[in-house]
């Protein structure tokens, strides 16, 4: 009997151990999954802003050389993180934002 007492609590406690490791593993990829999408945010909003100039009167020479610094600097840094992530089956990229503001319809209470 306290063999099979011991072979229950080895199991129990393998069974804890290996969820607390499961837990620790998905806060890593959120934190890391979090982390990536603010650095690569900030320099999507600032290519976001060069395209918009774009559109206009067009952009300066060294605002062109900035512009494609940046561009070139977000694709290293996500061939870095691909590289990174490699065969581990993890989608690091973080979601992608599903609106940028609130619509409201016309004639609706403000």
């Amino acid at each position: 009997m306290n063999d099979r007492i011991r072979q229950a609590g080895r199991f129990i406690q393998g069974a804890a151990q290996q969820t607390f490791r499961d837990r620790d593993d998905d806060m890593q990829r959120k934190g890391f999954t979090s982390a990536a999408g603010i650095s690569l945010r900030r320099i999507q909003e600032k290519l976001d802003l060069f395209k918009e100039q774009m559109k206009g009167p067009g952009l300066t020479k060294a605002e062109q050389m900035v512009y494609t610094q940046l561009d070139e600097l977000k694709s290293e840094i996500e061939a870095d993180f691909d590289r990174y992530w490699r065969r581990t089956g993890v989608d690091w990229r973080p979601p992608k934002p599903v609106a940028k503001g609130v619509i409201k319809q016309p004639g609706s209470p403000q």
